[in-house]
């Protein structure tokens, strides 16, 4: 599967990728995701120096919710946003007056059965970077 930019076209070109996969191929990169998950975003996203860097470093709770929502929702070929903010360093609200970049996932994802047992699984998942100037 081709590298894509990490911005919302190339998420949205490598999910239409992904979910056009059989079902056997799709669950396979989902546990991929799930079980290695900077091995799983490097490998399909083009990341220079700086983010392979930040992706390096960022701690592993953060990683795991990524993995865990991330790869629920490719798994049920569920919407996946990312929405990039740039903001003056005096806007920044989240992360502290030092902090130059905000990753955060947020997502309402839902898992549910009826009564003939069958699974039913609803929701979004958005990752938003923020980024502040350079002081």
């Amino acid at each position: 599967m081709e590298k894509q930019p990490f911005d919302e076209t190339g998420l949205q070109s490598l999910l239409l990728a992904l979910y056009a996969l059989p079902d056997q191929q799709l669950t396979e990169e989902s546990l991929a995701l799930k079980h290695h998950p900077k091995m799983w975003i490097n490998g399909h996203f083009e990341l220079d120096q700086n983010q392979l860097d930040f992706l390096d470093q960022m701690p592993a709770a953060t990683t795991n919710f990524l993995a865990d929502q991330g790869s629920f929702a490719i798994a049920n070929r569920l919407a996946v946003t990312l929405t990039k903010t740039y903001l003056p360093k005096t806007e920044t609200t989240t992360g502290g007056d030092d902090q130059d970049k905000f990753f955060e996932t947020k997502s309402n994802l839902a898992s549910g059965t009826n009564n003939l047992g069958q699974h039913q699984a609803s929701g979004t998942l958005s990752i938003e970077v923020t980024y502040s100037e350079q002081a």
